[in-house]
């Protein structure tokens, strides 16, 4: 049997979660992942489609609502009650996979995943980008991790920001990031009319209204809600 070549062999991912919960990180990878399909339904991407690519998933178990169509992509739910139980069964699924597809990439979906991927990718000569999206690369990260950052052939993220921050903190070459910004529906969210009955709840007629969509939470002040609010005053003279 003809082993296939790596442009013949689909892409590998990891994340910890994605559908068991919603979060920022869970709808920006929701919209990589739609991303991925749509290029390869349109035949804009080099990555094989046939066979599926392979989603391997830490805390997500099977019972959770999934809304994509079986065939691009295929899941795999690890989840367990005893986590250490379902990272080494994502473990041996991975080198699994990785034994018998040869993907011609992994893409890491947390740092925490990281280590895993380097120390099961990096003897086997295959490349895995990681994805990071902000505070939990800000600060100096244990050597493991560090060094998974280090030996990435690409790091993903979504600000030069978090870069510069990540960069600063974990010695990593600024040269290896690409930036994958948080994406917006333009076909969803659009200016639309005022609503009435919020105008009129909030007496808002003529007002200057300012949006903002942040969690207020104390372990979040590094977002300046709170700056934001005890400048409103200064604002309004402007």
């Amino acid at each position: 049997m003809n082993t296939p070549t790596p442009a013949e062999n689909p892409l590998v991912w990891c994340f910890l979660q994605v559908f068991s919960c919603e979060g920022g990180i869970q709808s920006y990878v929701k919209d990589i992942l739609n991303a991925y399909c749509k290029a390869v339904i349109e035949g804009s991407t080099t990555f094989a489609s046939n066979p599926a690519s392979t989603v391997l998933l830490l805390r997500d178990g099977i019972e959770c609502p999934n809304s994509y169509k079986p065939g691009l992509i295929q899941f795999d739910y690890f989840k367990s009650k005893i986590p250490l139980v379902g990272r080494f069964k994502l473990a041996i699924a991975l080198l699994r996979t990785l034994l018998i597809t040869r993907p011609p990439l992994v893409i890491c979906g947390h740092v925490n995943l990281a280590h895993l991927v380097e120390t099961l990718c990096r003897p086997l000569g295959i490349p895995y980008i990681v994805l990071t999206y902000g505070k939990e690369v800000w600060d100096p990260l244990p050597e493991k991790y560090r060094k998974a950052l280090q030996n990435a052939r690409q790091i993903w993220t979504i600000s030069h920001y978090s870069r510069d921050c990540a960069c600063q903190a974990n010695q990593l070459d600024p040269k290896k990031f690409r930036m994958l910004p948080c994406m917006v529906d333009g076909d969803r969210f659009i200016p639309g009319p005022k609503p009435k009955p919020l105008i009129e709840r909030y007496n808002l007629q003529d007002a200057k209204v300012l949006m903002t969509v942040a969690r207020l939470w104390s372990g979040d002040i590094y977002k300046g809600v709170d700056v934001t609010i005890r400048a409103l005053p200064q604002m309004l003279q402007v």
